[in-house]
């Protein structure tokens, strides 16, 4: 420990021809903080004492203490403290009414021992005064001197307590937890060590150095019998406490048994009961066990260690279930099976013919399941399920649903579907059909021509929306046809899409075949043929409106007959030529 000197420097002034006179030779109490029978003096000695700079405790500390004079030769002191016990084996020292004085005069150093208080108690005060006789016979111009010091308390070492390990009484099945309480007087962050033992040897996991790792064993480190042990050694990062232990031992796991079932789940007086169930112990223990059925809650001892139960022991409407002991030579573990009723005979149906509606669907077809429900009772369906997958994956979303709507699939996609069907008393098995594939979708288009009635003065224009389902990139091929015959354009700029109006002639019927491919199939559409009509006659030189207007209702009904006898000439070669 530390320790600290604290002295106060006077100026003496030495009166050596004067006779001595001593301090009192048995000491004065409550005078710590100076004496004012003295006078003339103050601040005319050195007085000093070796304090600790903290303090532990219920620790002892010796202490010294000191009065200079600067060349007096006798003195004494006071010293009193706030908290603790002070004590002494000094001759020259002595102890009056919890405060240190002295009791010889002829001394200017001595020894007092004190007793730190107990924990938590904070900051000391120690208050001195010293005084150092001139020696010229009276109470004037000796030397003396106080002092005031706090000796603060030492960091705390922190406490744990309510250690535990979870559970109480582990088994081999269970993790060991950790559980304690952490205490520290100045809230410093718990910096404990933690190891654990097993069977009196540090285990592995004891070198991790996180806490909150430390804090847990899996159960697949324990084992039964095994004796676990938990030091923890309190420390707030730089004091150390009282080191806790805690251990458990390992207690036999039961053993375990579940999945208990007997076959049929939906038996008929007609069906042997077969009893299955599973079982394991953590232990690895070998174990026995036994099987009791019952028959309407009434022990059936005969059937005592069967796994079957005859057809010939069963009627209709009994309720049966079964009772499993199992036992590891250290715990028994009872469990009860499902009970059963049994039910009239019945045939269980079957089901044929599994198939999706739509053996070649593409992107805009549902699929629909489709199946023949057979039963030899002649039972109607009652109820059925469905399970739809998609490239193998189970859709769950879609259990149930007869038909799937199509936007649920895509191009290339594989969808198959399993289904089970009921009688209302039993179901049949699960049945598969086969798998199909999602098929390219056609591309679908519009078209036609503008205008509607178009001259020899205006172009052809071919207005085209072409649109397909699977987002696939469209080729579109245009072909013109002028009196049922290909047209090709000797420009390139605007076709196919426009036919220039110096390549129309009056009289002559136009149509465009339209063909759109997406990779993988095509579309073709013919749109409405247009006929085209002169201009209309305009003569400035003709000054009679009506004489303009009927010379151009003649012209009109000249081209009109003209083109009528053209169109009817064109359909009967068409005609003829299709029926050779």
């Amino acid at each position: 420990m530390k320790s600290r000197g604290i002295t106060i420097f006077v100026i003496f002034v030495m009166l050596l021809s004067v006779p001595s006179i001593h301090a009192k030779e048995d000491g004065i109490t409550n005078k710590s903080d100076g004496c004012s029978c003295h006078g003339g003096g103050e601040g005319n000695a050195e007085v000093t004492i070796d304090l600790p700079e903290e303090y532990s405790s219920g620790q002892s500390y010796s202490l010294t203490i000191s009065v200079d004079g600067m060349g007096f030769s006798g003195g004494g002191f006071n010293l009193a403290v706030t908290h603790g016990a002070l004590s002494t084996s000094d001759l020259n020292t002595k102890i009056v009414s919890g405060q240190a004085v002295h009791s010889n005069p002829d001394s200017n150093t001595w020894s007092v021992d004190w007793m730190a208080p107990p924990q938590g108690t904070g900051p000391v005060t120690f208050t001195l005064a010293g005084l150092s006789a001139n020696g010229n016979g009276q109470k004037t111009s000796d030397g003396w001197g106080t002092l005031s010091l706090d000796v603060p308390e030492g960091n705390l070492a922190p406490i744990i307590s309510n250690v535990q390990i979870l559970p109480l009484n582990p088994t081999s099945s269970d993790s060991l937890q950790l559980s304690y309480d952490y205490e520290d007087n100045e809230n410093d962050p718990d910096s404990s060590a933690i190891v654990w033992f097993k069977n009196g040897n540090l285990d592995s996991q004891g070198t991790i150095s996180s806490t909150e790792d430390l804090l847990e064993i899996d159960y697949l480190n324990t084992e039964r019998d095994d004796v676990w042990s938990i030091q923890i050694t309190p420390n707030d990062g730089e004091n150390t406490g009282v080191i806790i232990t805690e251990e458990v031992v390992i207690l036999n796991s039961k053993p375990v048994v579940d999945n208990l079932s007997i076959t049929p789940s939906g038996p008929s007086q007609n069906d042997d009961l077969v009893a299955k169930w599973d079982e394991y112990d953590e232990d690895a223990d070998t174990l026995t066990s036994s099987i009791k059925w019952f028959n309407n809650n009434t022990h059936q001892t005969d059937l005592d260690g069967l796994t079957t139960v005859s057809s010939s022991s069963t009627q209709e409407d009994e309720e049966w279930f079964f009772s499993i002991t199992l036992n590891d030579t250290f715990e028994e573990q009872i469990t009860n099976s499902s009970k059963v009723i049994l039910n009239l005979v019945n045939d269980i149906p079957t089901i044929e013919n599994m198939e999706i509606q739509n053996i070649e669907p593409t992107t805009l077809s549902n699929l629909t399941a489709e199946w023949l429900f057979l039963d030899g009772d002649g039972d109607d369906q009652s109820s059925y399920e469905i399970k739809w997958y998609l490239d193998g994956v189970h859709q769950s979303q879609l259990n149930d649903q007869m038909t799937i709507d199509s936007q649920f699939t895509s191009k290339e996609e594989m969808w198959n579907f399993e289904v089970r069907a009921s009688d209302e008393l039993e179901f049949s098995d699960w049945y598969q059909s086969l798998s199909v594939e999602i098929n390219n979708s056609i591309p679908e288009i519009t078209g036609f021509i503008t205008p509607r009635n178009p001259t020899n003065g205006t172009n052809l224009i071919l207005n085209i929306t072409a649109i397909d389902v699977d987002n696939d990139t469209l080729n579109i091929n245009v072909e013109w046809i002028r009196n049922n015959t290909i047209f090709v354009t000797n420009y390139s700029d605007v076709a196919p899409y426009e036919l220039r109006s110096n390549d129309t002639l009056i009289g002559e019927s136009w149509f465009a075949n339209i063909t759109v491919s997406d990779g993988e199939s095509s579309m073709i559409l013919t749109t409405e043929s247009v006929t085209i009509f002169p201009e209309p006659i305009l003569n400035e030189d003709i000054e009679d409106f009506t004489t303009v207007a009927y010379l151009q209702s003649i012209t009109y009904g000249i081209l009109t007959m003209v083109t009528f006898m053209l169109v009817q000439f064109l359909l009967s070669v068409k005609a003829s030529r299709g029926s050779k």
